[in-house]
C-alpha cells in the first residue's frame, strides 16, 4: 500500500492528511519532511487527519515522535479520526498521553 500525506495551513494551524500505510522508511522520511515544513510556519497547532491511514509501524509511530520533538513548545498535536488498527497501534506505546485524538475536526 503507498502513502501520501499534504500539508495545508489555515491561519496558526498546520493539517496534515495522511492515508495509506505509513510503514517504512521512504513514507516515514515523506511523513517528516511535511512535518518539518509545518514547524517552520509558525504554527500552534498540529492536526493530523488520519482516517485514510491504513497502517501505522514502528517507523510511523517513530514519525509520530518527530512530531513531539519537532514541534517548537506550546503546539497543540490532534490527531484526527484514526481508524481502530492505527488507534491500537498508538495506543500501545502510549502515545495517546501527550497528544488529543479527536474522531471529527473542525477549524
Amino acid at each position: 500500500m503507498s502513502f501520501t500525506a499534504s500539508l495545508s495551513t489555515t491561519g496558526n494551524t498546520a493539517v496534515i492528511t495522511l492515508a495509506g500505510s505509513l510503514d517504512d522508511n521512504p513514507a516515514a522520511e515523506e511523513f517528516r519532511e511535511k512535518v518539518a515544513t509545518a514547524a517552520g510556519q509558525g504554527i500552534n497547532r498540529l492536526v493530523l487527519e488520519m482516517s485514510q491511514l491504513e497502517n501505522l509501524s514502528a517507523a510511523g509511530l517513530r514519525g509520530l515522535a518527530f512530531c513531539k520533538e519537532k514541534m517548537p513548545n506550546g503546539v497543540d498535536i490532534v490527531f484526527v479520526a484514526p481508524t481502530d488498527k492505527v488507534r491500537l497501534a498508538i495506543e500501545d506505546v502510549g502515545f495517546q498521553q501527550s497528544v488529543t485524538i479527536s474522531d471529527q475536526f473542525t477549524l
